[in-house]
């Protein structure tokens, strides 16, 4: 007889039966096997499954350092860039937490690893190295226990470092300066130093280096070095950092400056404030006939130095013509500044060796007479080395008394073959050594 087909409740429990676990119990019977040419398709099951809960995620295993049998685990940190006048820092530790072991480190270098250093482990096996390196570049370094390379005994991976390049640029100079204007070599430090910082100018001399001035590095690593510039000539020049460990000197690459020598006149107009000591109402002439000429001198040190003069504006030109002459030949002058920071006496200002032009006051010696000085015309030049025999038959200064024999002769002493005296005699001066009482420093028109 052919068997009644199952119904969709009989295929259910089928199912539930099919998912229970394998092990029978004593009290169950399992069910007659139906022959398999009687048993007949069950309808398709029209009520869904149930929907499976998702999968538990794995958890990702804790890494472990990689440890060869036979040798300890360590540990290195990757160490932060760094520049290469500042120490790097290896940090790490000995995983197994031992103190007092023995740890190296090493760099490796194109021949091979090369030894930087030494140290013990402290609490919890923790380690630290410092190592300032000398050039910039990539390098690589590993920390090994004990000393020698390669360890038995266990090393850390290999970390590289990269150390920065810090560099001091100077500005490429003009082509040339001219002397005494206050010439600067600039530049900047990469990157800013917080704190105060020199650097320093240095030239070739003889083979070597040596420092001329120095000069405070901006917050910002902008620098202005002064270059000694009294004297023409022409330097190889660079500047360097000052005050710091030589392994930590910076240098710039180094150039080469000219310095020439040249009288650089400048003429301005001259307020009555600035000639307060050596003008006064009824003089001659007005401060707006007067001008401010400022110019260059050799001195008796051998350096250029500035000086400045108040002179009539008409004798500007023949000033000027006369101490180029005189700056050209090297004629030395001691002192040449305004009479008014001698607070107007003559007499001070000749004890000072002082070259000056405007005066307005009366003779020294005759109160009687209008100087010449008082025009803005006459000049008197290095008044020690060059005395005057007053009306009142003094000698002045009297610390010039040593040049009144004119046989001697000695730097800065005018004669008529000397630069500055042919060169008045020509601008229309008459030199008051031709008096019958001499005065050997004053020209006048």
């Amino acid at each position: 007889m052919k068997p009644r087909a199952l119904g969709s409740a009989a295929v259910v429990a089928a199912l539930c039966l099919g998912l229970a676990p394998t092990t029978a119990t004593a009290t169950e019977t399992p069910p007659p096997t139906p022959p398999a040419a009687v048993i007949s398709t069950p309808p398709a099951v029209t009520t869904p499954a149930p929907a499976e809960p998702p999968p538990t995620p794995t958890p990702t295993p804790t890494p472990t350092p990689t440890v060869t049998p036979g040798m300890l685990p360590i540990t290195l940190n990757q160490p932060a860039a760094t520049w290469e006048d500042r120490p790097i820092t290896f940090t790490g530790r000995l995983e197994t937490g031992l103190v007092h072991s023995y740890l190296t480190l090493w760099e490796k270098r194109p021949t091979g690893w090369v030894l930087h250093g030494s140290t013990r482990t402290v609490a919890n096996g923790a380690y630290k190295f410092l190592y300032t390196a000398p050039n910039p570049g990539a390098a690589t370094f590993r920390v090994v226990i004990g000393a020698k390379f390669p360890s038995t005994v266990g090393n850390t991976p290999d970390r590289i470092v990269t150390v920065l390049d810090r560099k001091l640029v100077m500005t490429k100079p003009a082509a040339s300066y001219i002397v005494v204007t206050g010439v600067k070599m600039t530049g900047k430090l990469t990157p800013p130093e917080p704190g105060k910082k020199l650097v320093g100018l240095q030239d070739r001399y003889h083979g070597r280096w040596r420092t001329l001035t120095s000069a405070w590095i901006a917050p910002n690593g902008t620098f202005a070095v002064p270059v000694p510039d009294s004297l023409p000539s022409t330097k190889t020049v660079q500047v360097v950092t000052l005050n710091v460990a030589s392994t930590a000197v910076e240098a710039s690459a180094y150039a080469v400056i000219t310095i020439k020598a040249l009288v650089n006149a400048k003429v301005s107009l001259i307020s009555a404030a600035s000639i307060n000591k050596t003008y006064r109402a009824g003089c001659p002439v007005k401060p707006s006939q007067l001008r401010y000429l400022t110019l260059n001198y050799w001195g008796f040190d051998g350096l250029v130095h500035r000086g400045e003069l108040v002179v009539r504006d008409a004798a500007v030109a023949k000033m000027i013509t006369v101490w180029t002459a005189s700056f050209n030949a090297k004629f030395p002058i001691r002192r040449m500044q305004r009479v008014d920071l001698f607070g107007g006496s003559d007499i001070k200002a000749m004890a000072a060796d002082n070259t000056s032009v405007f005066n307005c006051r009366q003779v020294t010696g005759n109160p009687y007479a209008l100087s010449p000085h008082s025009y803005g015309w006459a000049i008197d030049i290095n008044t020690v080395e060059n005395p005057y025999l007053a009306a009142n038959n003094v000698w002045y200064p009297s610390n010039g008394l040593a040049y009144r024999n004119r046989t001697v002769v000695r730097p800065g002493m005018l004669f008529s073959t000397s630069v500055p005296t042919k060169s008045l005699r020509a601008a229309g001066y008459f030199w008051g050594a031709g008096w019958r009482k001499p005065d050997y420093q004053h020209f006048e028109p």
